[in-house]
């Protein structure tokens, strides 16, 4: 019977630390916080770390030809910016999202949204559920003067090192 034991021990305790070794890779920092919801769409506040210090980049958008470095925006976690987001489903594990405030990003007419994995709850067994954006280049639609983030997709884990 000993001998049986201690293996299922050694076991049970190389998974526990498995689980507690992927919880500490996680960051929890960017976030995705419903306030409303539906069956299609959704009303959620999304906080999210983007940016670099000017001395760090050799350009991060390209306008019309022109490498350029902007403040706040692309790979980095210098800034943090929120916004208010119309989440919208177009088919199964895809959807827009819109901002709902049209400055809260930036006073800019584009916005370089690096690629993001906002932590969304625990479900109800417990695992985790994130919200991903890729990297994407979007500018302000000229009537709204919102801006329009495509392919956002549900995983179970964090997808993107939110760096």
């Amino acid at each position: 019977m000993k001998k049986i034991i201690i293996p299922v021990l050694l076991m049970l305790s190389f998974f526990s630390c498995q689980k507690n070794e992927k919880t500490q890779n996680t960051n929890h920092e960017s976030t995705a916080v419903f306030i409303e919801e539906n069956a299609k769409n959704a009303t959620c506040l999304i906080t999210v770390k983007t940016g670099h210090s000017a001395s760090e980049c050799t350009g991060c958008v390209t306008l019309n030809g022109n490498t350029i470095h902007v403040e706040c925006m692309g790979k980095g976690n210098a800034c943090l910016n929120s916004s208010l987001m119309s989440l919208v489903q177009i088919s199964g594990n895809d959807y827009t999202a819109t901002t709902l405030d049209s400055t809260a990003l930036t006073n800019e007419d584009f916005f370089n949204m690096p690629s993001r994995s906002l932590f969304v709850e625990y479900d109800e067994k417990n695992n985790e559920v994130w919200l991903n954006i890729p990297a994407q280049l979007v500018f302000r639609d000229s009537t709204t003067q919102q801006f329009t983030f495509t392919n956002l997709y549900y995983s179970n884990s964090q997808i993107y090192e939110n760096d």
